[in-house]
């Protein structure tokens, strides 16, 4: 794909910053709290009985993020429902959603379906979850994580409290392998530009460019200057131009993209020719979990273009 393909791609309605979910729609959510950097993740209740004679307990889930937790590590006939993105291209599970009812993951949906267990990350508030607790559901409230290190241990805080630690930590041994793996890997010194579809780049310290960077790939946050997100800097563009772009978010089901480099002959025409790696919303659409997998997708992709060996 060169960029030129880009302009009929979809786009998403706003940036992604920071490696966190997109939201899109007019809806208001309430946030959990942040979690540090390399702090391990612990869950917010202690609700579920661990121990082996214990029966699983049923999920449902409020949001898509919540769904991957559940669909990385749960039996299918603990899943009573996922939420309607479960299958959508925020979804890095989606093929193991395909049968599972999917609901709105409001308030009303989860009383009337009364699981064990309501899972959610972005989506509810600390309200809502006294309103399940005062029913007889539990939650767990999964954190957002300060790196992909910090992802996983939430992920085997949340496989403990459902009867599934053995399995995520299994899945974390498995992340972990991977990211060494990469990191044997030879480096290239070719530089990539991210680009989303609403015109932002991805600076130095997000995790984007950690993610470009453990693929293998340098990136232009240096060149020119960029810490954090911002603005893509036309006039460096057109000084400095990089050597690969690598675009996200243009797989979402919304208009052709806005990006004003796009539509400026001067820098479509300077870029056109250049190699597009296009990443699938699905690897950067819950913070940190799937970081690694983003960075495996990236290499591969730029090893069948020849831009990295092995």
């Amino acid at each position: 794909m060169t960029l030129r393909g880009l302009t009929k791609m979809s786009f998403a309605g706003v940036a992604v910053l920071a490696g966190i979910s997109s939201f899109v729609g007019g809806a208001s959510f309430n946030f959990p709290s942040s979690v540090a950097y390399g702090q391990e993740v612990v869950a917010r209740e202690i609700i579920v009985d661990g121990s082996p004679t214990s029966a699983p307990p049923t999920l449902a889930s409020m949001d898509y993020c919540a769904d991957q937790y559940i669909l990385a590590l749960a039996d299918k006939n603990q899943i009573l429902a996922l939420s309607k993105e479960a299958t959508s291209v925020y979804s890095l599970f989606r093929g193991r959603a395909v049968g599972i009812p999917q609901l709105r993951g409001s308030s009303e949906d989860m009383l009337a379906l009364s699981p064990d267990v309501v899972v959610r990350q972005w989506k509810g508030s600390p309200a809502v979850d006294r309103l399940f607790q005062r029913a007889g559901i539990k939650i767990i409230a999964i954190p957002f994580a300060g790196s992909p290190q910090a992802a996983l241990d939430g992920l085997i805080a949340f496989g403990d409290q459902i009867g599934k630690g053995k399995q995520a930590r299994t899945y974390a041994a498995n992340r972990r392998a991977m990211r060494q793996r990469l990191a044997t890997l030879p480096a290239s010194g070719l530089k990539a530009l991210y680009v989303t579809p609403s015109g932002y780049t991805a600076g130095g310290g997000t995790s984007v460019d950690s993610i470009i960077k453990s693929a293998g790939l340098d990136t232009m946050a240096s060149d020119y200057d960029l810490q954090g997100w911002h603005p893509l800097p036309m006039e460096s563009i057109i000084r400095t131009a990089p050597d690969v772009i690598i675009t996200s978010f243009f797989d979402l089901p919304r208009p052709a993209s806005r990006w004003p480099l796009a539509q400026n002959p001067i820098t479509r025409d300077l870029l056109a020719g250049l190699p597009v790696i296009d990443l699938p919303a699905s690897h950067l659409s819950c913070n940190g979990l799937f970081d690694i997998d983003a960075a495996q997708f990236i290499r591969e992709k730029a090893r069948q273009m020849g831009l990295l060996a092995g």
